[in-house]
């Protein structure tokens, strides 16, 4: 199991410098030049969080656990697929209404609170 999650991670990883390649920009020699097309921006993220999901990574979850995770992901519709890799998180402030936030570190402020 752990060689097949391997080559799933590899495929992952090679889509991903495939689709950044084709599609981003950048100056050469420049890494903090590389921008994705607005269309593609939260692709990379998807992925980080795609690969560290309990869908993928079997570390920490019995057998058991990882064949029900999987078979959830397969058996939901797209858009329920994609909360369940990338859940929906909210930014509560007494500023406003509450507003969706990137799930990344830099959501994280002391004026609002984050929950799914």
């Amino acid at each position: 199991e752990s060689e097949e999650m391997f080559d799933v991670l590899r495929w992952i990883d090679r889509m991903l410098i495939r689709v950044c390649a084709k599609f981003g920009h950048y100056t050469k020699d420049d890494p903090a030049s590389f921008r994705l097309d607005p269309s593609f921006a939260i692709y990379p993220q998807f992925m980080f969080l795609l690969r560290r999901s309990q869908f993928l990574q079997v570390f920490n979850n019995s057998p058991d656990e990882t064949a029900f995770f999987r078979l959830m992901l397969n058996r939901e519709g797209v858009l329920n697929s994609l909360l369940m890799i990338q859940p929906t998180l909210l930014a509560y402030s007494f500023d406003g209404p509450p507003t969706p936030v990137v799930l990344d570190v830099s959501s994280v402020s002391p004026d609002n609170i984050l929950l799914p």
